[in-house]
């Protein structure tokens, strides 16, 4: 059985990828959980390679959720500006349309402080010079309008001070109105900005989702990595047991040869000393029989002899 022991693909501590019992046909894979790998520790594995793949997904994960965030808070402040802008057009418009309001409460109060009346010649004469200046010029005018404005000689105090205020008026409006459209493009703008991030409001969910998935991706490669190299341990100190069994078994092959060669040596020793033992029986068999004889020839060698004495007698 073989553990892999790979902790903290990210970093971090904490429960990780515990994988055991891995052979070639059907490994029990690992499970990626907290962004973290937990697979044992193996001899031969190399480090610095596991590293390497942590350091680059960790990389990428992070570079995924920057960027998000910069974009994020590129929309929040330029949200800020448009906020920002359209409050500063806000004040302008009111300021200009505040400074409009007093030129024409100036402007209204003319008549009270000239003295002057609407069935007068005097207004009469003001309301043909600003018909005149409106577009289309003169030919708004009817005849007698443009008789009696060739006929003026001049401006009074008031034709002049109505003027000026209604030149500062119209000088006023086309800027009111430019900030008005200012501000209307704000809105619009800002109304947009809101209606993207809403429907982007799990953008930096989906990234960090995004991000967890490059990190589990590269949990399970390092698990793969582990497992090929685990795999490549295991063979060679399988073929090296396998050559140690080889050797071993060599060597108990010469060793019986040589207990069985020391046995039948021994049978042999052991067959000889048998024969010998046997010889020496025989042997001593016959010598009994030559005694015997020997004894039996000394008895008749005393018999003959005593035969001959006998007979002497």
């Amino acid at each position: 059985m073989v553990t892999i022991n790979l902790a903290g693909i990210n970093g971090n501590t904490g429960t990780g990828i515990n994988t055991a019992g891995i052979d070639k046909e059907g490994s029990k894979e690992g499970q990626v959980k907290n962004g973290s790998v937990f697979a044992g520790n193996l001899i031969g594995m190399a480090p610095e390679r596991y590293e390497e793949k942590r350091a680059e997904a960790r990389k990428k994960a992070s570079k995924l959720i920057m960027d998000q965030f910069a974009s994020d808070n590129e929309i929040r402040d330029g949200l800020k500006e448009l906020r920002q802008t359209l409050k500063d057009t806000g004040k302008e418009i009111k300021a200009l349309t505040e400074e409009k309001k007093e030129y024409e409460d100036l402007r209204n109060g003319l008549e009270e402080k000239y003295g002057i009346t609407k069935d007068s010649d005097e207004y009469r004469n003001l309301e043909i010079i600003r018909k005149a200046k409106t577009p289309g010029g003169l030919a708004n005018l009817n005849e007698e309008e443009l008789n009696r404005l060739a006929g003026m000689e001049g401006l009074t105090d008031y034709q002049s001070e109505a003027l000026y205020y209604d030149e500062m008026i119209d000088s006023l409006n086309p800027l009111i109105e430019e900030q008005k459209q200012t501000a209307k493009s704000m809105n619009a703008s800002i109304y947009a900005v809101k209606q993207n991030m809403l429907e982007n409001s799990g953008m930096m969910t989906d990234v960090q989702k995004t991000a967890g998935k490059i990190l589990e991706a590269a949990s399970k490669e390092i698990i793969g990595m582990a497992k090929e190299n685990a795999m490549k341990y295991i063979e060679e100190k399988f073929e090296k047991l396998v050559e140690a069994a080889r050797e071993a078994a060599e060597k108990r092959k010469e060793e019986e040869e040589k207990q069985e060669s020391i046995r039948e040596e021994k049978k042999e020793q052991e067959e000889l000393v048998e024969k010998l033992q046997e010889s020496t029986s025989e042997s001593d068999k016959l010598q009994a029989e030559i005694n015997k004889i020997m004894k039996d020839a000394e008895f008749l060698e005393e018999d003959k002899k005593g035969l001959v004495v006998d007979g002497q007698i």
